[in-house]
């Protein structure tokens, strides 16, 4: 299997990330990079988990869409089925944003 690369974007941090297998949930992917480790040892970005008002935070991929020049965020779960990148025609290579999502507590 050829190895499948992102580039995630996120504050101004624009990092490769391997994904060891596309195929699994988007929330699974998300997990794994909230917990990715750096060659420095430190975690690749920092994910508050909570926003300025106090509001807990929840992360999201998004692509960017070329159309319209905004990202649109790609949901981890649409009625009772996991997404995964090929549901959102996510290619080797392509450029993913973090979008955080503050929710009421």
């Amino acid at each position: 299997m050829e190895d499948f690369f992102l580039d995630i974007v996120y504050k101004n941090k624009k990092v490769k990330f391997k994904v060891v297998n596309p195929k699994v949930p988007l929330s699974q992917l998300m997990t794994n990079l909230r917990h990715a480790i750096g060659s420095d040892g430190r975690l690749i970005f920092d994910f508050p988990s909570i926003d300025d008002t106090g509001a807990p935070m929840d992360y999201f991929f998004g692509v960017e869409d070329p159309a319209v020049h905004e990202v649109r965020v790609l949901r981890p779960r649409i009625g009772r089925e996991d997404q995964t990148l090929d549901d959102y025609n996510v290619q080797n290579g392509d450029t993913l944003f973090l979008v955080p999502d503050p929710f009421p507590g």
